[in-house]
């Protein structure tokens, strides 16, 4: 949110970090938009299932990612990843880790740095109310929030979450298929992160109507398997994680140590070098 693809000192300098401890592996950061003031204004504005279209075309065209490749979502990109692997997984993601990542929506819009003009007027057309049909339309932050209180209201006027948690009566099974081909899901959660409530929501956590965190474990969404976490739990396929420090602050050498090396240094179907693609 308010990050762009290219920007030096985010994710250029997270490939960097990635390319120095992997020497020759090919990394993509996905654009949405024509340029980088486009990129940073679709994480703000337009449609989810749109954007998660487009990046679908654009991994698919990618030669270097045919056969398949490792993928880094940051905040909400690593939820829009999941939306990728639920919807195409065409070419196939091994390993999936999100950092900080909404899975199972936010209680409240998330905040915005000081000078980001985008985002504060993101916050002052989605005051009108998430659920209303401009902001659910047309704020992407709209379409992950989820109102404990107004669960109803929630399955019925949310646009994009709902349907990728397979919260609603009719299920998608594509969904639960995909997402069960992952060899690892890697949930990192900053656990002094003030930009996520709950920041537990980057391991599927969520408020009950009381306003207690519910656990993944606890909730139909793992019990009966909407999406395929309990099969890749079960297999011991899905990984929690802390990161010790508040949201998006994350230190190289954590970064390297405790998923570039563990997670990234594979090597994929005829392929002698690991691939990789961010989302921010």
């Amino acid at each position: 949110m308010g990050d762009t693809c290219c920007n030096p000192d985010s994710m250029g300098r997270i490939q960097e970090a990635i390319k120095g401890a992997l020497p020759g592996i090919y990394t993509y950061s996905i654009m949405i938009g024509d340029d980088e003031s486009g990129d940073k204004k679709a994480s703000f504005f337009g449609k989810i299932n749109e954007e998660v279209n487009s990046v679908c075309e654009q991994l698919k065209n990618d030669e270097n990612l045919k056969y398949g490749f490792n993928a880094i979502g940051f905040s909400q990109g690593g939820q829009f990843l999941r939306a990728y692997v639920q919807r195409c997984n065409d070419p196939p993601v091994y390993n999936l880790i999100t950092f900080g990542s909404p899975h199972n929506g936010v209680s409240d819009i998330p905040g915005c740095e000081k000078n980001d003009g985008w985002c504060r007027l993101m916050r002052t057309i989605a005051s009108q109310g998430a659920y209303s049909g401009y902001v659910r339309e047309h704020i992407i932050q709209a379409q992950y929030f989820k109102d404990p209180r107004r669960f109803d209201i929630y399955l019925k006027k949310n646009i994009f979450l709902p349907d990728i948690n397979n919260e609603l009566e009719v299920k998608n099974e594509t969904y639960k298929k995909n997402l069960v081909t992952l060899n690892k899901l890697v949930l990192i959660r900053f656990n002094e992160d003030t930009t996520l409530k709950p920041r537990d929501t980057a391991w599927f956590s969520f408020y009950d109507e009381e306003g207690n965190i519910v656990p993944l474990r606890e909730q139909m969404l793992y019990k009966e398997d909407w999406i395929g976490l309990k099969t890749l739990d079960e297999a011991g396929k899905i990984v929690f994680k802390d990161c010790e420090s508040s949201h998006m602050s994350i230190e190289l050498i954590y970064f390297v140590d405790e998923v570039v090396l563990p997670y990234l240094n594979n090597t994929l179907k005829y392929r002698k070098k690991p691939l990789l693609v961010i989302q921010t």
